[in-house]
């Protein structure tokens, strides 16, 4: 058979993977200290995700490189994770990564601001994510999702520090 009678394969063009970063920030009525003492220690985390039975840091550094060790029970199965401080300004900004994730490019970035009045702190929390070429229609499932995780962190820390000081 000729060439001209042969058919040509129609393929679609690749579409790249490409990465997205999300937030919530929300105002605390404590002083940046406070809520960095507070999201600092892996200790804390029990009260900020309802899986997280234990949390701990390894033995080693402080700061930047310092892993940090979660123990959470997901339907009665016990799971072990860990996130790498990637960069860490006391006070001001740390950022993390899952230790072992399928996400290469997954960070997540928590911020401390000074608000306007001085005396509360605005915390930011944000997810770098990546979105797979084949799931780019899928752009405002991947983004919502991960602006939920945002904003439930956001918002739980803010409710424990508030409850906390009401209760001194």
């Amino acid at each position: 058979m000729g060439p001209w009678f042969e058919r040509q394969k129609a393929t679609a063009p690749a579409v790249a993977d490409s990465i997205h970063y999300v937030s919530a920030v929300t105002v605390i009525n404590a002083s940046r200290q406070q809520v960095w003492d507070f999201i600092k220690p892996p200790e804390n985390s029990v009260f900020l995700s309802p899986d997280v039975v234990r949390g701990f840091t390894a033995p080693g550094h402080e700061g930047a490189g310092e892993l940090q060790i979660f123990i959470s029970v997901l339907d009665g199965v016990e799971h072990v994770s860990a996130l790498e401080v990637v960069q860490e300004i006391p006070h001001e900004l740390a950022v993390t990564r899952s230790v072992g994730g399928d996400d290469p490019a997954a960070r997540g970035r928590t911020s401390l601001q000074i608000g306007d009045d001085g005396a509360t702190t605005l915390l930011e929390h944000g997810q770098y994510f990546t979105l797979p070429g084949d799931a780019a229609g899928c752009f405002e499932q991947y983004e919502r999702h991960y602006k939920h995780f945002c904003r439930q962190y956001v918002e739980r820390v803010k409710v424990f520090l508030e409850q906390s000081q009401v209760g001194i």
